[in-house]
Formats: C-alpha cells, sequence, structure tokens
C-alpha cells in the first residue's frame, strides 16, 4: 500500500536517522585508522627517544610496544570530531539560503518567465502547471548548460525550492517526457527528500575535509621544503611526523569518499524508484517518465556535470557522474518497474495540451460553492498530484487575461496584481484602500495598477490564488527591504476599510508563507514531533475560528464545533467568539507547526468537517482551508468547485 504525503514526512525523518547510522560507521572507521596512526607515530616517537639515550634500561623501558593510549585516543576521537562535524556544519550552513545557493553553485542560470521563450517557455508552462496543481509555490527555475538529460529539486521544503533542468533535457525531450520527469522531481519536494538530501551533502563533504587537509599540508611542505635539518645537523624528525600524518588524512579521504558514495548510494536508489511511480501517479502517462529515461539511455557519451557532480550527485534525476557505487538503479532497471505498473492505473494517459482542461468559458461557468466530496478529496490529494489536478490547473492557465499573465511574470507589476486582487469590489471600501495606497505608489505605478485591477476584478474566485502562485517567482526576486515594504504595503490595503476578509487573510497567509521563507533561512521549521493533545488549546482555538466564521447563528456554531472535535477525539468547551479572530487564527497556526505529519492530517479533516458542516462550502472557505494546510507545510491542490447548473 503506498504512503501518503503525511507518512512519506514523518518517514523522511527516520532516513534522516538511518543517514546519521552511516555517518557514525564512517567516523568509527576513521578514528579507528587515525588512532593506529597515533599508536604508531607514539612507538616510534619513543624508539627515537630511547635509540638517543645513552641508558640501557631506560632504553628497555621506552622501546616497550604501546597498544591503547587513552591521551591519544581522546585526542582523535576530539579532532574527527572537529574536522568532520565542523565540515558538515560548515557545508550545510552554506547550503542554509536553500536550493538556489545549490543551483548556482552548479552554474545555473535563473529563467526570468518574463523574457523566455520557446524551449524556456515550455519548460516553465510545465513547471507551473505541476505546482498550481499541486498547491505549492511555483518554484523558479535554473537553467544548467550541459548537454546531458538531467534535472534535480533543491531546498529545504516546498517554500524555497528550486528546480534545475539542464539545457539537454530542455531541448532534447518532448513536452510530454519533460513533463514525466518535473513530476519526478516534484514527487522528491512531496516526498521530504529535499532535506535529507541537504544533510546527505553535509556529511559527504565533513568526510573529505580530511583528505582536503592532508593535501594542503603536503603541497605546503612541498613549497617550504619539509625536510630541513635541525640546527645540529640532524634530520629533523618532526617534519617527517607531519608527512606521514598528512598522507594518512590524504588516506582518510579516499576512506571518506568510500564512505560518502556507499551512503549516496544506498539513501538514494529506492527513493529514485519512488519518485518515478510517483511520476506515473501524478500525470497517469508511463510513457512520459520513461521515455525520459530511454533517451538517457540512449545517449552515447554520459556528461558529467562538471567538479560538483559528485557532491550532489544523489540530487540528480539520473547518475551526473560515473562511480562504482552508483546513486541512481540503472536506467533499463527504471524503465521495466514504470511500464510494469499495473494497467489500470495509467488506461487514462494525461497529455499536457491543455485540450481536455476546463476552457475560460468553463472556469467562469463555476458555481460558487464546493461539494462534500471535492472538499473531503482535496484533504486526501495534499502533496500529490493526479492527471486531473493537472487538467485544470492547465484550464485555470489558459483562461487568465494574458496581461494579468504577462504581468505575473516581472517583479514590478507582480506586487500590482497582488493590490489589485486585494481591492474591494465595492466602491467605498476601493476609495479607502485606494486612498491608503496614495502615499507609496507614485504615479506610473498607479496607472498601471488602475489598468490591471480592471482585469482583476472580473478574475473568478477559483482564478485569484493560481494568479498569485504565478507571482512567487517573481516576487522571490525582491530584496529583503524590499519584500518587507511590500509586505506593509499589502498590510495597509488589507487594514484600510477596518476588516478583513477571508480572501485577504488567505492572500496575506500564503506570500508570507510562500516568500517569508526564501528571505529569512531561520524561519524554516523542521518537522514537527508533538501530538495534536499537546496542541489541544491551538487545535481547539483553529476549531472554534473557522466555526465562528462559517455560522452565522449560535447553534450553527456550535455543531460545527462539534463536528470537528469529533475528528480529533477531542471533548473541549467552545471559546468566546472575541477569542476567535483572524489575527488568534495565525498564531494558533503558528504553534500547530509543531504537530508531527499523521496529526497534521488528522487536523485538516477535523477542519473540513467543520466547514462542511451544513453541506455548503463557498469557495473562499475552500481557500481558507488551502490557506491553513499551507500554514503548516501541507500543500494542498486548487479545490475546483461543480460546474454551475444550466
Amino acid at each position: 500500500m503506498a504512503m501518503n504525503f503525511f507518512e512519506h514526512q514523518d518517514h523522511a525523518r527516520r532516513r534522516t536517522g538511518r543517514l546519521v547510522v552511516y555517518f557514525a560507521m564512517a567516523v568509527i572507521c576513521i578514528v579507528l585508522v587515525l588512532y593506529a596512526t597515533g599508536i604508531v607515530l607514539l612507538n616510534w616517537a619513543q624508539q627515537s627517544a630511547s635509540n638517543s639515550s645513552q641508558n640501557q634500561y631506560q632504553s628497555q623501558v621506552q622501546t616497550e610496544i604501546v597498544y591503547w593510549n587513552w591521551e591519544v585516543f581522546i585526542g582523535v576521537v576530539c579532532l574527527s570530531g572537529l574536522i568532520i562535524g565542523g565540515g558538515s556544519l560548515f557545508r550545510i550552513r552554506q547550503l542554509s539560503g536553500g536550493g538556489n545557493v545549490v543551483a548556482e553553485s552548479l552554474g545555473g542560470t535563473l529563467l526570468d518567465p518574463g523574457t523566455v521563450r520557446g524551449d524556456e517557455r515550455k519548460l516553465l508552462n510545465v513547471v507551473e502547471e505541476m505546482a498550481i496543481a499541486s498547491g505549492v509555490p511555483v518554484p523558479p527555475v535554473y537553467l544548467i548548460d550541459d548537454d546531458s538529460i538531467n534535472a534535480f529539486a533543491a531546498g529545504f521544503k516546498s517554500t524555497d525550492a528550486v528546480i534545475g533542468v539542464t539545457r539537454g533535457c530542455m531541448q532534447k525531450l518532448d513536452r510530454e517526457q519533460l513533463q514525466g520527469v518535473i513530476a519526478h522531481e516534484f514527487s522528491h519536494i512531496f516526498n521530504g527528500d529535499m532535506r535529507l538530501n541537504i544533510r546527505l551533502i553535509g556529511v559527504i563533504y565533513g568526510l573529505l575535509v580530511m583528505g582536503l587537509i592532508g593535501l594542503y599540508v603536503l603541497r605546503a611542505m612541498a613549497i617550504t621544503g619539509g625536510g630541513r635539518r635541525s640546527s645540529g645537523g640532524k634530520k629533523d624528525n618532526s617534519a617527517v611526523f607531519i608527512m606521514i600524518f598528512a598522507a594518512v588524512m590524504m588516506l582518510l579521504g579516499f576512506v571518506g569518499t568510500f564512505f560518502g558514495r556507499l551512503i549516496q548510494a544506498s539513501v538514494s536508489r529506492q527513493r529514485e524508484f519512488l519518485a518515478d511511480a510517483s511520476a506515473v501517479q501524478y500525470t497517469r502517462n508511463p510513457n512520459g517518465i520513461a521515455g525520459a529515461l530511454r533517451a538517457i539511455g540512449g545517449m552515447p557519451v554520459k556528461n558529467d556535470m562538471g567538479p560538483r557532480a559528485g557532491e550532489y550527485n544523489h540530487m540528480f534525476f539520473a547518475q551526473a557522474m560515473n562511480s562504482v557505487f552508483a546513486s541512481h538503479p540503472p536506467v533499463q532497471e527504471r524503465v521495466a518497474r514504470i511500464e510494469q505498473v499495473p494497467v489500470e492505473s495509467v488506461e487514462a494517459p494525461a497529455h499536457s495540451t491543455g485540450a481536455s482542461a476546463p476552457s475560460s468559458a468553463a472556469v467562469s461557468g463555476f458555481a460558487g460553492s464546493v461539494s462534500t466530496a471535492q472538499l473531503h478529496h482535496a484533504v486526501d490529494s495534499i502533496g500529490t498530484v493526479n492527471a486531473g489536478a493537472v487538467a485544470n490547473a492547465t484550464g485555470v492557465l489558459k483562461s487568465l487575461p494574458s496581461d494579468l499573465v504577462d504581468a505575473a511574470h516581472a517583479t514590478w507589476s507582480a506586487r500590482l496584481i497582488v493590490l489589485g486582487i486585494l481591492l474591494d469590489p465595492t466602491a467605498k471600501g476601493r476609495l479607502q484602500q485606494l486612498n491608503r495606497l496614495e502615499s507609496k505608489l507614485d504615479s506610473k505605478h498607479h496607472e498601471a495598477l488602475n489598468v490591471l485591477e480592471s482585469s482583476t476584478r472580473t478574475l473568478h474566485p477559483v482564478q485569484k490564488l493560481p494568479l498569485i502562485d504565478l507571482c512567487i517567482p517573481a516576487l522571490a526576486q525582491l530584496s529583503k527591504p524590499q519584500y518587507d515594504e511590500f509586505m506593509q504595503v499589502v498590510q495597509d490595503v488589507i487594514k484600510a476599510d477596518g476588516q478583513i476578509t477571508l480572501l485577504e487573510w488567505t492572500v496575506y497567509t500564503v506570500l508570507e508563507k510562500h516568500l517569508g521563507e526564501r528571505f529569512d533561512a531561520a524561519s524554516r521549521k523542521h518537522p514537527g514531533t508533538k501530538s495534536i493533545r499537546a496542541l489541544r488549546n491551538e487545535a481547539v482555538q483553529v476549531l472554534a475560528t473557522v466555526a465562528y466564521l462559517g455560522q452565522d447563528e449560535v447553534s450553527g456554531v456550535q455543531s460545527a464545533y462539534a463536528d470537528g472535535l469529533s475528528v480529533l477525539g477531542l471533548d473541549e468547551r467552545l471559546p468566546d467568539a472575541a477569542q476567535c479572530t483572524l489575527r488568534t487564527l495565525r498564531q494558533s497556526l503558528h504553534r500547530l507547526a509543531a504537530l508531527r505529519y499523521a496529526d497534521r492530517q488528522k487536523l485538516l479533516k477535523a477542519i473540513s468537517a467543520c466547514i462542511d458542516h451544513d453541506g455548503h462550502t463557498t469557495i473562499e472557505e475552500a481557500q481558507l482551508l488551502r490557506g491553513i494546510a499551507d500554514s503548516i507545510d501541507c500543500p494542498m491542490p486548487p479545490i475546483m468547485p461543480e460546474p454551475a447548473a444550466a
């Protein structure tokens, strides 16, 4: 039975524990080799001292072979821990900026959505469709100037992820095959693989540091002359000791390389099979990813992706370097597994042409509510993609006015789109907001906002959040001061009319989540371990707030709240309405980010039961559920309403 998103996240933490075990084995081997070297040097030093002594008795004592010495052992352990641990932490710290650091270290060039054409536009369209279909922010895309067919996803979580694609992958694969590769990389995002990959890079670097130190010492001695004699004309044995120590450090570098490649192979291979299967599940089209793998297998020459390919090898779609310990299964084996997927799971291939996707007219014809089945299906679909969601995403993207799509791809105009979506539909509320913006925008921006607002005003509710998602890559190019200023303007617009709507809360939450963690690495929380009972007060607060927002009558609030509590298995008194505001909702969700993933799923099911208590869920309430899910790192696909009845 396949694991869902929540199980994968908790399983990723266990895989991290396995990585620690392999790392400990490597450190033990290195400590043993270094200790043996230390004992040999200690005995040699004692022998040298005894040979220079004139006392025969003293010579007999000092030439006795020593096998165990606590001082040497403790010194070796401290030295190994300092070098390996320090090297690993240093490398992980270097990569704390997110996936863009990895992409840029591989020579990647960020694709500007506003200027790309041809194959680059095709690539970005596939990434945008997959992101919107899955509910994650549209990741920046980096192009690696390499003729091989390869790709990778890098980052700590979906909010700071990037997709890297080689030029060969972009140019040599058709759209169907490219979609399979991108679906494979999105699987790594959903399954919690990216954080593990970053840690694995740190581990490998830490294991290699000793070899680098040994090489540096030998080079330094070659330059300065390591074989100099002492002032008495005798050979200076300390230089010999240093040379032996440096040579052993280089040997340990090879030991570290051995274990590093072994760890890559043992951790990565099964994850590649899983990602291949997930890509078929997402697209319902095994021909796409299988065709891409066949194209890789048919290439006459395997291109290495630069000097850092070994360090990042486990992250790529396919093997990026030649190695005795392959980090990826053989291409032929991967293709065989894909083609043995049960027929019923691939009987309806999804070609990303948009032919079966809803048109602009279909989007505008959607009803204003969401069915119970769709709401619950959305929770069950968290952290995954399916062919229907991809078709819906394609349809929504095609339905968006072209001027808004173009504006979403440029940083300066993407900010105006967000403001346009937030402008109140009533004349009075919009006037208050525009007055608040008077001192924030210059005349050029005011004029552009007026033009864009005429288009955003006609958007169907199901189009608004996908359009915000399209803006994320452009907004991610803001500097930190620009981001802070922009978010302050967004707050001013929301507060201008004295009330906060569900749409305003959701938009601000999405922006803060998808952009905030790109600008502040410290805000990225590690997967939580607390149970729902340990955070029962926060969970109750969220349920009560949702109940108050969705019901007008007190009896309806109590019934909706009770429905949510029954899912959580709790029995708590309904908090007062004054305590349940959108502000307190954000505060509670911030603390609920410490929940373990299994309980996050339970919480979201409870919230959906609360929202759908009366069998009527508005699009705004469905989007509120998406915003809540987003806040606790559970990306939810768009919830599409049924078409309006004729």
